[in-house]
């Protein structure tokens, strides 16, 4: 993998690899002359790799994923169009982790509610 700096759309045509991945962001704008090209801003909040959570969650209602990665749990979700900022949102930040402790602690709470029902079944 060869990563190179391109002042203009032109200079594709003088590279010898045989494939090009584009990953401008948004500097395809300025790159391609792509006026129409929007940023979409979005914060993610990370915590540490917890080996034991080996699932996803999305929770579209609320707003709200979390992916379990090796190096990190990921929470997300923000998005804003048009949003050309580059800078962390803590109020962002703030959400997505009160958002999760709030969907979390949900499910904690219907868990416990539903252990003696599941022990009555028994």
């Amino acid at each position: 993998m060869v990563q190179r700096r391109l002042e203009a759309a032109r200079a594709l045509d003088a590279l010898p690899e045989p494939v090009v991945v584009n990953c401008t962001g948004l500097g395809a704008r300025a790159l391609f002359g792509d006026d129409e090209l929007l940023p979409c801003n979005g914060q993610l909040a990370l915590l540490a790799p917890q080996p034991e959570i080996d699932y996803m969650v999305v929770a579209p209602r609320e707003g709200l994923c979390m992916l379990a990665r090796h190096d990190a749990i990921v929470l997300g979700t923000s998005h804003e169009r048009d949003c050309w900022l580059l800078a962390p949102n803590a109020e962002k930040a703030a959400r997505i982790l009160d958002g999760h402790r709030a969907l979390f602690s949900g499910v904690a709470r219907s868990c416990e509610l539903a252990a003696p029902l599941a022990r009555e079944a028994q």
